[in-house]
C-alpha cells in the first residue's frame, strides 16, 4: 500500500414525568453509584430552586423569573430585572411556602443578576448550590431547572451550542432549548451533576444564553444592601435592574453590530458617564462601518476615563480597521499597563505583529492573552496555529489547538489543523476523526476533504478516499484530479 502525505492545501422538576424520562437518558448508561449521586444532585438542585413573580400596586403580575439559593442562610441568585417594576414579590415552587424577600444585597448589571436575602425559611436550609470549579463545554448536554410552564413542554433539557465571549461577563453559550423568558435566573447542571451555568434570555436573539457560574464570585457586583422597601425608592433602581446592558453585551458577542450599538445607546441613558460603554459602542460602530460615530465614542471614552484599557482597545480596533497598524500597535502597548486589560487586546496585537512578520512577538502576545484569561479560546487557537506553521515541534501546537477546540469547536479550521498534525504523525484514525468534525462544521472545507482522503487511503479505504477527492475536485481543487488519476484508476475498472 502506498503511503501518501498531506497536501498543502424544582420540586416540579422531579415530579414531571417527561423530565424524568429525559433525565434517565442521561443516567441510564452510568454505574449505579454514579446514577444515584446524579439523582441526588438533581433533587438538591430542584429543592434549591424557586420562582419569583412581581406584582404591581394593583396586584397585577408584571414579571416572572427563577432563582436559587447559594447559602444556608437564605442568600439567593435571581434575575435582576424582576426587581425593576414590581411593588411586591411572591415566591413559589419551593418546599418553604412562606418565603419573602428581606434585602437586595448586590446586583451585577452586566449579567442582569441579583443577590437577594430571603426570609421566612422554615427549618434548616440544606439545599443550596455551589458553583462548579470547571466551566461548561461546547457542545454539552445540560439540564435546566426551568419555570414549571417550560418544564411541561419538556424543554428544560438541551445543549450548549454557539460560544460567545462577552466583555465584562466572559465565556457564555447560546442554548439549543426552547425555555422562555420566565425561566431567566434558572440554574443548569451538566451530565456529571455539576452546577455550570445560569440561564438568561435575550429578546432580540429569541434565544436563551448560559451565563458562567464564576460570575457569582466576580468583581463587578455593585453593593446595594437595602431592604426591599428601601430598594423600591432607590434612585438607581432602574439603572441597576435594567437588562439592557446584558443584552447589548450578548448581541455584540454574537456579531450583531448594529443591534448592539443601539442597545449600548439605551444603556448610556442609564450610565451617561460609563467610559466602557462608550468604548464598546465604538467597537460595534466601527464593525458596521460607522467610522465617525466610532471615533466620537472612543474619544469620549478616553476623555471620561483613561485609567482603564478598554477605551484604548476601541481606538486600536478603529486604527487597525482604518489601515493604521503602527498606530494601533502603539495604542495597545500604551494601554497594556492600565487597569482591566481584556485578553482581546493582545489577540489584536498578535494579529498586527504577525501581519508585520514579527512571529516571536506575536507568539508572546497570544501567550499573554491566555495569561489574562485562561478560557480565551482565541488565544490558544492563534498560538497553536502560529506554532503549527513556524515550529518544527508540533506537540505544543497540538496541545493548544486541542484546548481551543474544547473551548470553542466552531473556531474556523481548528479541526482541520488538528487533523493535519495527526496526519503528519501518521495517526490516521485520529486524523479521520478530526477531519470528520471539520467537515461537520463546514462541508465546504476542501483541505479537510483532501487530507481525509489521504488518511482514508492509508487505512485501506480507497473507495472512500477517492470519493473525498472527487468531492474536493468538484469544489475547485485541481490537485484532487491528479490524486484520482494516480490512485483511483483501478477502482474505475472493477
Amino acid at each position: 500500500m502506498n503511503t501518501l502525505h498531506k497536501t498543502d492545501s424544582n420540586n416540579t422538576t422531579t415530579g414531571n414525568v417527561k423530565t424524568w424520562l429525559t433525565i434517565l437518558l442521561i443516567i441510564c448508561n452510568l454505574p449505579t453509584s454514579v446514577s444515584q449521586t446524579l439523582i441526588e444532585t438533581i433533587n438538591r438542585t430542584a429543592d434549591a430552586t424557586f420562582t419569583i413573580t412581581a406584582y404591581s400596586k394593583t396586584n397585577q403580575p408584571t414579571d416572572t423569573t427563577r432563582g436559587f439559593f447559594i447559602s444556608s442562610d437564605g442568600l439567593a441568585i435571581t434575575c435582576a430585572s424582576i426587581l425593576l417594576n414590581g411593588d411586591s414579590l411572591v415566591f413559589s415552587n419551593h418546599r418553604n411556602r412562606h418565603m419573602h424577600i428581606n434585602r437586595v444585597i448586590a446586583i451585577h448589571p452586566y449579567s442582569n443578576l441579583a443577590i437577594i436575602s430571603v426570609s421566612g425559611l422554615r427549618g434548616r436550609l440544606d439545599r443550596y448550590l455551589t458553583p462548579s470549579r470547571t466551566t461548561f463545554t461546547i457542545p454539552e448536554e445540560i439540564l435546566l431547572f426551568a419555570h414549571p410552564t417550560d418544564e411541561q413542554k419538556a424543554e428544560n433539557f438541551g445543549e450548549t451550542s454557539k460560544q460567545m465571549r462577552c466583555f465584562y461577563i466572559g465565556r457564555c453559550s447560546q442554548l439549543r432549548l426552547n425555555a422562555g423568558k420566565i425561566s431567566r435566573g434558572a440554574p443548569a447542571i451538566n451530565g456529571n451533576g455539576q452546577f455550570v451555568g445560569i440561564y438568561q434570555y435575550v429578546d432580540q436573539l429569541k434565544k436563551g444564553v448560559l451565563m458562567p457560574v464564576y460570575l457569582i464570585n466576580d468583581d463587578y457586583w455593585e453593593t446595594v444592601n437595602q431592604t426591599w422597601a428601601g430598594f423600591k425608592t432607590n434612585r438607581n433602581r432602574a439603572r441597576l435592574s435594567s437588562p439592557v446592558l446584558m443584552e447589548a453585551l450578548v448581541l455584540q458577542a454574537d456579531g450583531r453590530w448594529l443591534e448592539s450599538a443601539r442597545a449600548f445607546t439605551s444603556a448610556l441613558r442609564l450610565y451617561p458617564e460609563h467610559a466602557g460603554i462608550f468604548a464598546l459602542r465604538s467597537i460595534s460602530r466601527v464593525n458596521y462601518g460607522n467610522n465617525v460615530g466610532a471615533r466620537e465614542d472612543f474619544t469620549k471614552a478616553l476623555q471620561t476615563d483613561n485609567s482603564h484599557a478598554l477605551p484604548g482597545l476601541a481606538r486600536a480596533i478603529y486604527l487597525s480597521k482604518n489601515a493604521q497598524p503602527r498606530e494601533a500597535i502603539e495604542e495597545i502597548l500604551n494601554s497594556g499597563s492600565k487597569n482591566e486589560v481584556p485578553a482581546e487586546m493582545f489577540i489584536l496585537l498578535g494579529h498586527l505583529q504577525e501581519a508585520n512578520n514579527d512571529i516571536r512577538r506575536a507568539h508572546a502576545s497570544y501567550s499573554h492573552a491566555i495569561e489574562l484569561d485562561s478560557l480565551c479560546d482565541e488565544g490558544y487557537y492563534e498560538r497553536g496555529r502560529l506554532t503549527m506553521h513556524h515550529a518544527s515541534n508540533q506537540a505544543r501546537a497540538l496541545e493548544d489547538l486541542t484546548r481551543a477546540s474544547q473551548l470553542n469547536p466552531s473556531l474556523p479550521g481548528v479541526f482541520t489543523m488538528l487533523g493535519n498534525i495527526r496526519l503528519n504523525q501518521n495517526d490516521y484514525l485520529v486524523a479521520i476523526r478530526d477531519f470528520d468534525r471539520a467537515l461537520l462544521n463546514n462541508p465546504d472545507d476542501v483541505p479537510a476533504l483532501m487530507n481525509r482522503g489521504i488518511a482514508l487511503y492509508n487505512t485501506g479505504r480507497k473507495d472512500k478516499a477517492c470519493e473525498d477527492w472527487s468531492n474536493a475536485g468538484k469544489k475547485g481543487d485541481t490537485q484532487a484530479f491528479k490524486l484520482i488519476s494516480r490512485y483511483c484508476s483501478e477502482l474505475k475498472h472493477r
